[in-house]
């Protein structure tokens, strides 16, 4: 029969037999386990025992119960697991363990603790608790052995802002904004539940995108954090296909069909703010394969000083943002932040004096007072077609998702010239091939010249983990590479990996910026039929600085590697 072990200061250790499904814990006479200790209120905790599982559950106590440095309100308990109450420490034994074999049970269920580190065996310090412990301390059930290893990151990385506590703080929404009842114990409800547990990983670690694929026998679950496709564990299949039928529910897609490409959105409400999700299911050899974007409002910036711009780029891109008419046109490949800055300067934009429309591939984020349209090119609503309407909607801003063709790109041109603010995107590598993108299309060069404003390439780099990062001496290449010969510098610094970093060495992601202002001198190029030099030569009057620039400005600042730099920026 499992025990409980209690330990009290200034009191004998006490061992009972755990009788029962049920044991209670408190002050109050009555209680299974009656405790001494001030800090207990009458009725603190139970631990229940069902299906061979002991769940711990706090009723509300004032003081709290804990799991070394996590306050609990329901964990998963295993043999060895330790509780606290005040100064009294409560620990699960299974029957065939005496109290002397039990005091060697924290270093037992140790999970993959860092090398070198070292836990003393015969501990109850609160301080000194299991990975593992404080893992189930967040998330228990369907999926709490499964995301073992990734959960056991979460318990060491920095909770980011505005990150749930607790499982229990997501609560899901279909694609109506209804919220999602669970109802009674089923099969159904483990499915939803362990979707709970699996976007509670997600916050906890910084993810924007999941990514479910089927394997021959499991599916492989990964994240992309900081940019970088990290595999985060296994799913059996059978759990996997739950979870991706509850996300077809909440979407309100057809469940049964397997064999083409299905797409919805729904939403996650937590305490502080909602959480938008799009969704995509593509078939592959194995079964249906997810991808799932994080479409969260809340880390749009509102000021372009949150961007990382340097401040002579701030001023003028306000000043830009003010003007009845222009074109500012970014560059940069998927997912290098292009949306967000774009969102950020309509941010900045008075949407009460101003009309403001975005035309969107899909509207990702809503903006108050603002009028936003989705595309849809299967039945003939294209970014043209929509522009061309929204022209005679008496616009002042106009958003354009992307330019994909003449059409598009010539009627934003032509909107910019007749008293439009024009934001849009474009696939070039710079803000230099930005222009020839532009003429490659077919625009002409007078057109160009005189309906762009301002060019901006961007690309997100991660930042190295404070924790761990280490100092070294560049080589001769390197600073020759990042002309730096003869010129001062500090220290420049490289990534290690540790606990905090989920052993990547980075932690959080920061944007670069390259930016080409149409000055006289650079219309006048343009004109002229440009090379890469000339435009660069003319730029200049504007200090212009290239992507590569910039990254290396943040090397020297000890913000991240040059490796990582030249990871995003190289033109090479």
């Amino acid at each position: 029969m499992p025990k409980l072990e209690i330990k009290s200061q200034g009191q004998p250790t006490q061992v009972i037999e755990f009788k029962g499904k049920t044991v209670s814990l408190g002050r109050q006479a009555g209680n299974t386990v009656v405790l001494t200790d001030p800090v207990a209120s009458r009725k603190h905790c139970v631990i229940e025992q069902k299906k061979g599982q002991f769940i711990l559950r706090d009723l509300g106590s004032q003081n709290g119960t804990w799991i070394g440095e996590n306050r609990i309100v329901e964990a998963m308990l295993e043999f060895g697991d330790t509780l606290r109450i005040g100064a009294t420490f409560i620990r699960l034994l299974p029957d065939e363990l005496d109290t002397a074999e039990a005091d060697v049970l924290p270093s037992a269920v140790l999970v993959e603790e860092e090398e070198h580190e070292e836990l003393p065996t015969a501990s109850l310090d609160p301080t000194v608790v299991t990975t593992s412990l404080a893992v189930r301390a967040m998330v228990s059930g369907p999926l709490a052995r499964q995301l073992n290893t990734l959960m056991q990151a979460c318990v060491h990385v920095p909770v980011p802002s505005g990150a749930p506590q607790t499982v229990k703080d997501l609560r899901l929404l279909n694609r109506k904004s209804e919220a999602v009842k669970l109802g009674q114990q089923t099969k159904a409800s483990e499915a939803f539940e362990a979707l709970r547990q699996l976007m509670f990983a997600a916050f906890r670690t910084r993810t924007t995108d999941i990514h479910i694929e089927p394997k021959a026998e499991v599916y492989a679950l990964r994240f992309r954090i900081d940019g970088i496709m990290q595999s985060v564990g296994e799913i059996n299949s059978k759990m996997a296909i739950a979870i991706l039928n509850v996300i077809k529910i909440l979407c309100e897609i057809d469940i049964a069909k397997k064999n083409i490409v299905q797409e919805g959105s729904f939403a996650i409400e937590l305490p502080t703010r909602r959480v938008d999700f799009r969704v995509n299911l593509t078939p592959t050899v194995h079964g249906q394969k997810l991808a799932l974007r994080f479409l969260d409002a809340g880390s749009v910036p509102t000021q372009f000083e949150n961007l990382g711009m340097e401040l002579d780029a701030v001023s003028e891109l306000y000043r830009i943002c003010e003007q009845d008419a222009g074109m500012i046109i970014l560059s940069g490949p998927t997912g290098s932040g292009k949306t967000t800055t774009m969102y950020t300067a309509l941010q900045t934009i008075n949407a009460t004096t101003r009309n403001i429309v975005t035309i969107e591939d899909p509207v990702e984020y809503e903006l108050p007072s603002t009028t936003q349209i989705s595309i849809d090119p299967v039945h003939g609503v294209t970014f043209a077609s929509v522009l061309a309407s929204v022209l005679r909607q008496d616009p002042d801003v106009i958003l354009v998702g992307e330019v994909r063709d003449q059409e598009t790109a010539r009627l934003a041109m032509q909107a910019a010239t007749t008293g439009h603010l024009v934001l849009t995107t474009i696939h070039a590598r710079d803000t230099i091939g930005t222009v020839f993108r532009l003429l490659d299309l077919g625009i002409e060069p007078f057109l160009v010249a005189n309906a762009v404003t301002l060019c901006i390439s961007q690309r997100l780099i991660r930042v190295l983990c404070p924790q761990c990062k280490r100092p070294y001496k560049p080589d001769a290449k390197t600073v020759r590479r990042m002309n730096l010969e003869g010129r001062s510098y500090g220290e420049m610094f490289e990534s290690v990996g540790c606990k905090k970093c989920m052993g990547t060495g980075f932690r959080g992601r920061m944007a670069l910026f390259e930016m080409l202002l149409f000055t006289p001198q650079v219309r006048d190029v343009i004109l002229s039929g440009p090379t890469i030099g000339e435009i660069r030569k003319a730029a200049g009057e504007w200090m212009f600085s290239t992507l590569l620039d910039a990254g290396y400005k943040k090397v020297i600042e000890g913000v991240t590697t040059v490796q990582e730099v030249e990871r995003v920026a190289s033109m090479n």
